[in-house]
């Protein structure tokens, strides 16, 4: 009986082949495929694709749910420790390798960036496109510019010289070359050159790249040309790009000065502190320092996952909610947040970068808060002990009804912190540019959901206070180094206090946990140097001086099977 079965499902199986090799609707017209070819032809559609690129952008922020997003803003570097054991082979920098998952990331992120930007780039020389004027290509065309001289830029700072890709690549290529570091810079600065001089000034998007962007990465990718080619001319050009950010060539920027947004009339907080609220990031809703930021949402059409907006308080916040010993005994509360303390600062940020800086507000307590309470209990409304009640609603048998709500109650003493988890996880300085004490509907595990900023008008400033610095006008870097640091009335500094590691300082004060700096440290070439001084015991035993270059990931080289891709030195 199974032989027959087999005999017949052969038969039929060779009859349905048959039919389908000699039926009509099996074979494809290539006319009707849907390509770039003929799926860009006006405007409209050209802003579509480019969303590919935001989106693709978008993943730096939100890939996963773990320490791998936050890498670039100085895991294992001057300001956060990799790992808070003791041991050196928990080092981030003892475990990167060419097969490690960071640098495959963005090796293979920015290249597909890339990609989709040759890809559209040729498309808008399409003779069939409507294009309204000349000045409308223009846009389109250094929109897309834009994204891949920011690509190229991040592969050069991460991995000095990699292969340069122009045009679309329309069959198999194996013999790839890295160009030199310096290539590499030079075509990240063409691009953004391009965009600097062609993007719009203003959208009414939010989250859509405008010029101010392209010439604040400009003035970045200037000052890397006169390091790596020893040029000063490169760091006047930076202090240019900057310029047309800072004077309004580029648009109406400006620090904000005065209280702003969603919470501005709650006393006791700073423009400092509104700049970090939820809906307060965007230029389009009074936020003029904001250059370009990444949109998140929650609670649209669609949905989200958890993987959908960037995980800032689960991230950055220590896990102070959870701790038995202080009578907290979870679940985390509104006013607690629930932090997972992956991203914690190490000692150079908690203490060095504050010293003699009593009235910087940055430093304040309702930006930084330091001194923790204990939870005061309120049960059905009156306070009670701690240790005799329930720690979540509940409804008895004989259907009362027992309302638990925690209240901050008493400082919790330094001397009281005696173990590794509570200084090291639980108990560290909170600071509120990651998170709130009003999350949304209340819930404080995925409730804090706002954009984020990737170029904000003071870090524009001390771009250019590091190109005047590096062409001997340290008056002039002092003024831009003083004009961040007057918002937050800290004190002003002389000329003769502008050097680099001041102005690493002043990037930590200002933008920690904002900036990549990973990527400003690999970029000046002082990943080594910074974290041996400053890093974490761990990271500081680990690093060594090839680390200030990522390696090539292997899967690249393996793959390159007609011409050797050379690695970096070290790994």
């Amino acid at each position: 009986m199974n032989t027959l079965k087999f005999k017949i499902l052969s038969i039929l199986l060779v009859l349905f082949v048959t039919s389908c090799n000699d039926s009509d609707f099996l074979k494809e017209d290539l006319k009707d495929r849907f390509t770039t070819e003929n799926a860009y032809l006006n405007v409209s559609q050209f802003k579509t694709g480019t969303n590919q690129l935001y989106r693709q952008a978008r993943a730096f922020y939100n890939s996963g749910d773990g320490v791998r997003d936050w890498i670039k803003n100085g895991y294992g570097t001057d300001v956060i420790p990799s790992n808070s054991r003791e041991e050196k082979v928990h080092s981030f920098w003892n475990n990167l390798t060419p097969d490690t998952q960071f640098p495959n990331d963005w090796y293979n992120r920015n290249f597909e960036m890339i990609k989709n930007c040759n890809e559209l780039l040729l498309q808008t020389e399409n003779e069939n496109i409507e294009w309204v004027s000349e000045t409308q290509k223009l846009e389109i065309q250094g929109e897309i510019r834009f994204f891949r001289g920011f690509s190229y830029r991040n592969l050069a700072i991460l991995f000095g010289g990699v292969p340069i890709v122009l045009d679309p690549i329309t069959s198999p290529k194996l013999d790839f070359k890295r160009a030199t570091r310096l290539e590499t810079y030079s075509v990240a600065m063409e691009d953004l050159l391009f965009a600097s001089q062609n993007m719009a000034i203003t959208t009414d998007q939010p989250g859509r790249a405008v010029r101010a962007a392209a010439d604040h990465f400009l003035s970045e990718v200037y000052i890397s040309l006169g390091d790596e080619a020893k040029d000063k001319s490169m760091y006047q050009k930076a202090i240019a790009a900057a310029t047309r950010v800072i004077d309004g060539s580029d648009g109406d920027y400006e620090l904000m000065r005065t209280r702003f947004g969603t919470r501005k009339n709650e006393e006791g907080k700073d423009v400092n502190w509104d700049l970090f609220r939820m809906g307060n990031q965007n230029y389009n809703t009074g936020n003029k320092e904001s250059i370009w930021t990444i949109q998140f949402e929650k609670d649209v059409a669609g949905g989200m996952n958890i993987y959908d907006r960037p995980l800032f308080e689960r991230a950055f916040w220590p896990n102070f909610w959870n701790s038995n010993k202080f009578g907290f005994a979870g679940p985390a509360r509104d006013w607690t947040g629930r932090g997972v303390a992956s991203m914690k600062p190490n000692n150079y940020f908690k203490y060095n970068v504050w010293k003699d800086s009593e009235t910087d507000t940055r430093n304040a307590p309702y930006n930084i808060e330091r001194t923790y309470y204990a939870p005061k209990v309120i049960v059905n409304g009156k306070q009670t002990d701690r240790d005799t009640v329930y720690v979540t609603n509940v409804t008895l048998a004989n259907g009362t009804e027992i309302v638990v709500s925690l209240h901050p109650g008493d400082e919790i003493k330094k001397e009281w912190l005696t173990s590794r988890d509570d200084t090291l996880t639980q108990f560290y300085p909170r600071i509120w540019k990651f998170g709130t004490d009003k999350h949304i509907n209340g819930t404080p595990d995925n409730g804090y959901v706002r954009d984020a900023y990737v170029a904000r008008l003071p870090e524009t400033y001390l771009l250019r206070a590091e190109a005047y610095m590096k062409s001997d006008q340290n008056d002039k870097a002092a003024s831009d180094i003083n004009t961040v640091r007057l918002r937050s009335n800290a004190l002003p500094i002389n000329a003769s206090d502008v050097n680099l590691d001041f102005i690493l300082d002043e990037r930590a004060r200002e933008l920690y946990g904002e900036e990549w700096r990973t990527f400003t440290l690999a970029r000046l070439g002082l990943i080594y140097e910074r974290t041996k001084k400053y890093g974490w015991p761990t990271d500081a035993a680990a690093v060594e001086k090839h680390h200030n270059l990522f390696p090539i990931p292997q899967n690249a080289i393996n793959a390159n099977l007609e011409y050797k891709l050379e690695q970096n030195p070290g790994y």
